[in-house]
C-alpha cells in the first residue's frame, strides 16, 4: 500500500504522522501553495517524490525501543512551523489528540 498525496490535501483536523525513522509529527495537513513567476516552465521527472505539508501543532517526538514517546531535545521544529514530508517516508497516519505534556525532554537525536 502506498500513500497518495491527493488523499490528504483536504484533511481537516490534526493528525499524527509516524515516519520510518520513528519520528512522530503532529499537526494539520495543509494544501501547498506555490507561487511561480513563469507558469510556462515544465519539467518531466521520472521518479518525482511526492510531499505533503504539515502545520505542526506540537513538537516532534520519537518512539523508543520500549515504545515510549519522548520529546526530542534540541527540538527539530517548533509548534506552528510548516514542514514538507516525503510521502515515501510515512509509515502511518492517524488522528491526533492533545500534545503530551508529561514527556521527558532528555532525548537527543
Amino acid at each position: 500500500m502506498s500513500f497518495r498525496k491527493v488523499n490528504f490535501d483536504d484533511c481537516i483536523g490534526s493528525v499524527n504522522i509516524l515516519l520510518d525513522d520513528r519520528i512522530v509529527l503532529q499537526g494539520q495537513i495543509v494544501r501547498e501553495e506555490r507561487y511561480y513567476d513563469n507558469d510556462n516552465m515544465s519539467v518531466n521527472v521520472e521518479n518525482e517524490n511526492e510531499f505533503i505539508t504539515l502545520r505542526l501543532t506540537c513538537e516532534a517526538l520519537i518512539i523508543r525501543d520500549n515504545a515510549a514517546l519522548e520529546a526530542i531535545s534540541p527540538t527539530l521544529f517548533d509548534e506552528g512551523d510548516r514542514v514538507r514530508i516525503n510521502v515515501s517516508q510515512i509509515v502511518a497516519i492517524g488522528p491526533s489528540h492533545d500534545c503530551p505534556d508529561d514527556l521527558k525532554e532528555s532525548c537527543t537525536v
